[in-house]
């Protein structure tokens, strides 16, 4: 059965985008079929997936599907990525998908999931890379998915607006039912962690706080802050492509294992 993760938080830099596109690829380097829909108005997963894709006619792109036209086929859509995978790109001009979501009626918030709906029989994997925004396009990415990613930095602001966007995940659970959750610590050196060196440091009580705040929801592996991860970025690669070795990789595997596949 397909299985549809979204990577969303209303706050900016948390590197959805980058966890998003990082654990696509080993789930394609592990034989899944998988497909990357970009829903942001920064393309990060475009360009990181596609190269330098050029913006393009908004008919190409993830914003066709949300004006809810009926001519429009989803698999007219899809790229293929030279990492394994499919991908479907966003646009620059994401904002205006928003507005025409905003004004359509009964049902505009079931229709990218009734869209992906007819991809089944052709991939085990979607993952969707969520607006930084919580809004009808957010409702949207949360009716389709079977699993939430939060990823989230260590530090108070952060946690706010985690809090929030799992606020606005329960206070959705009347229209979307309930949906698994994992808030995932980003960017944060292993040393902060209990029983390490700095544990018992600002930071590292932090990540104390942060036990007690998220609970189960908390995912018990955390991804390193890996120069690895922001150089292969920048290169166009992800990090099994340019430090399969590394420990940005180890970690990232083991949380496609633990949190995506439930190994």
């Amino acid at each position: 059965m397909m299985r549809i993760i979204a990577f969303t938080n209303n706050k900016g830099g948390t590197g959805k985008s980058t966890l998003c596109g990082n654990c696509a690829h080993w789930l394609a380097q592990a034989g899944q079929r998988v497909l990357v829909v970009d829903l942001t108005s920064q393309r990060t997963s475009s360009l990181l997936l596609l190269g330098d894709i050029d913006d393009g006619d908004e008919d190409e792109s993830i914003l066709a599907l949300l004006r809810s036209d009926p001519q429009v086929e989803i698999r007219d859509l899809i790229y293929e990525s030279d990492k394994g995978m499919d991908v479907i790109p966003s646009h620059v001009l994401m904002a205006n998908g928003v507005e025409q979501l905003s004004q359509l009626g009964v049902g505009r918030e079931k229709i990218l999931n009734d869209h992906l709906i007819q991809l089944q029989p052709d991939y085990d994997f979607v993952l969707l890379d969520s607006p930084g925004d919580l809004n009808v396009l957010t409702t949207n990415v949360l009716v389709a998915a079977n699993l939430v990613v939060i990823p989230t930095r260590l530090n108070r602001t952060d946690f706010s607006c985690t809090e929030v966007t799992l606020r606005f995940i329960r206070q959705a659970q009347p229209l979307i039912g309930s949906r698994d959750c994992r808030v995932v610590i980003n960017m944060l050196d292993d040393r902060y962690l209990p029983g390490n060196a700095w544990a018992g440091s600002h930071t590292g009580q932090l990540y104390q706080l942060a036990q007690e705040r998220f609970g189960d929801v908390l995912s018990s592996v955390t991804i390193p802050d890996s120069t690895d991860i922001r150089t292969a970025f920048d290169r166009g690669s992800v990090v099994w492509e340019y430090k399969p070795e590394s420990l940005a990789a180890q970690r990232l595997r083991r949380l496609v294992e633990v949190e995506l596949c439930g190994v």
